[in-house]
Formats: structure tokens, C-alpha cells, sequence
């Protein structure tokens, strides 16, 4: 089983939460299913069917969606799907016209580590200004937001048939994507394409 670990400052995303210096203000979640078990007692929610989860300018699609609220107040999220062809991640980053697509069989995140997973035929890309900047693909991927770090690794269900590839441009393409972008958008952020 082949490996890589990233330490990545191009290509850093942050998929249910966003690291910053400042403590922005938490964006209000939406989720909208076919139907919702919900356990005040053991603090589980339990999305079913057709599952869009959205944060903000992030927008999580799946099957099903479990979250269960540990004693401390933190969320830990498994996403999986059965009938679709994989669970999809969508983030904008309006400043840096960046778009965010990440997809797998299987999603996992832990509030507490700040540790998201996707497992089987794991991708992720970056574009800017519509232009693929960076490009990962393993059986699993996972991203670790505290440290900037990412780990592929190949497997049976990786799309590259067991091996991790990765694409990332040079720092200069991706500066004259952004510069392309703040003309285009004469210096104000990329209009958001997300709908509630």
C-alpha cells in the first residue's frame, strides 16, 4: 500500500470547519433529508435519504448523515451512501475564488481532532477561477486541519487502480488564476453559486 503525507499550504481544506485566527461567528447549518431520527438522550441525529448538509459556503450531499454530540459539546459526523454514487463536498472561498470538490464512498469528521476522512475512490480538487490547481486521488484521504496535513493512501478502491495520485501547479499558476479572477470580478469576491 502506497503512501503520502502532505504538508500543503496551497491546498488546505478545511471541510466542516474553517481555521482561522479570528473566531469568526458559527454559519447556521441547514440540513435537508428525506427523513430525521433525532435522540435527545444520547444526542445522535440521524439524516436519511437525499442528505444536504450546508454550512455556511460548504455544502455536504449523501445518503445518510449520522452526528452524535459527545459530553463536551463536539460533533462527530459520518456521512455514507447507498443508492448514490458518492458523497460530495463543495466549498467556496469567495476572497481567493477558490472552489473546493472533494468526493468518496464514505466521509467521517471529528470537532474535537478537526480530522475529516473520505474513504473509497477518495478525490479531492481545488480550482481556482474555474482552472484545476490542485488534484488528489487515493482509496483515503485524510485531512487534517490543526496541522495543514494530509495523508493518501492507495487501496483496492483507489480510482487509480491502488496507487495515490496527486497534481498540484506551481505557485505562479495559481497567482495568475487569482489575478485573472480579481479583474474578472473587479476586486470583490467570487459570487457565491450556493442556494439554500
Amino acid at each position: 500500500m502506497k503512501k503520502l503525507i502532505l504538508t500543503l499550504s496551497l491546498m488546505s481544506v478545511p471541510f466542516l470547519v474553517n481555521a482561522q485566527t479570528t473566531a469568526p461567528e458559527e454559519p447556521e447549518i441547514l440540513v435537508v433529508s428525506d427523513s430525521l431520527s433525532y435522540d435527545d438522550i444520547n444526542k445522535t441525529s440521524q439524516f436519511t435519504g437525499n442528505v444536504i448538509l450546508t454550512r455556511g459556503l460548504m455544502r455536504l450531499t449523501a445518503d445518510t448523515l449520522h452526528i452524535t454530540t459527545d459530553d463536551k459539546g463536539a460533533q462527530h459526523a459520518q456521512a455514507t451512501v447507498s443508492t448514490s454514487p458518492k458523497i460530495t463536498i463543495y466549498e467556496e472561498r469567495p476572497d481567493t475564488y477558490e472552489i473546493i470538490n472533494a468526493e468518496g464512498k464514505l466521509a467521517t469528521y471529528d470537532e474535537d481532532t478537526e480530522i475529516m476522512h473520505l474513504k473509497g475512490q477518495a478525490v479531492v480538487t481545488r480550482q481556482i477561477c474555474g482552472k484545476t490547481i490542485d488534484l488528489l486521488r487515493g482509496d483515503t484521504i485524510t485531512y487534517n486541519s490543526k496541522k495543514g496535513t494530509y495523508l493518501a493512501t492507495g487501496g483496492a478502491n483507489a480510482p487509480d487502480k491502488t496507487r495515490v495520485r496527486s497534481v498540484f501547479q506551481a505557485r505562479s499558476k495559481a497567482d495568475a488564476a487569482i489575478a485573472e479572477c480579481r479583474k474578472r470580478y473587479q476586486g470583490k469576491p467570487m459570487p457565491s453559486k450556493l442556494t439554500r
